[in-house]
């Protein structure tokens, strides 16, 4: 069972940590959570925060204690495959968050192996020349894609609906 991650972030620096995580499975469920950083997270980017709008202050009001939010994600995604749109980003912040709880980060996988299996199982293509065609609508469909709206659960969606139109053989 696929199940399409995106993480918001401090920054995109080594020190930085995840701010909000979301992800959605094949059913199309969704959870999604504004992460309260821990003591030592403390690197910060404003042009970050300019992106996603979320400020530090939010995070610490209402966001959700990160050791909760890695339970809560660990327990939802034990024996399934996590795919996202930026594997070696958010393989990171899952390392952090992970940690808090002393706990191995899951391994992640790039989005276009859940793509490419559903055009597959939609379209049973066993040659190579067809592999070669379904990339190719693959492509194009990442094309198409509405850009980032640097809010984690409307990004994770947004992976969902594509994987399920090449899944629904929706052009």
């Amino acid at each position: 069972m696929f199940i399409f991650l995106d993480n918001e972030a401090s920054s995109l620096n080594v020190e930085s940590y995840p701010i909000e995580i979301a992800w959605v499975g094949e059913d199309g469920r969704s959870e999604s959570f504004l992460i309260r950083p821990e003591p030592g997270w403390t690197d910060w980017s404003e042009e970050a925060e300019a992106l996603h709008g979320l400020s530090r202050d939010t995070l610490m009001r209402e966001g959700s204690p990160a050791a909760l939010v890695a339970q809560r994600f660990l327990a939802a995604t034990e024996n399934c495959r996590i795919v996202t749109d930026a594997p070696a980003f958010d393989r990171g912040w899952l390392k952090r968050l992970c940690g808090v709880v002393g706990e191995k980060e899951p391994a992640v996988h790039p989005v276009l192996e859940a793509w490419v299996e559903a055009l597959r199982l939609a379209h049973g293509s066993a040659s190579a020349e067809e592999d070669a065609t379904l990339l190719a609508q693959v492509r194009i469909r990442e094309e198409k894609r509405t850009a980032p709206r640097h809010r984690a659960l409307p990004d994770a969606l947004e992976l969902w609906r594509i994987w399920k139109d090449l899944r629904d053989g929706v052009t």
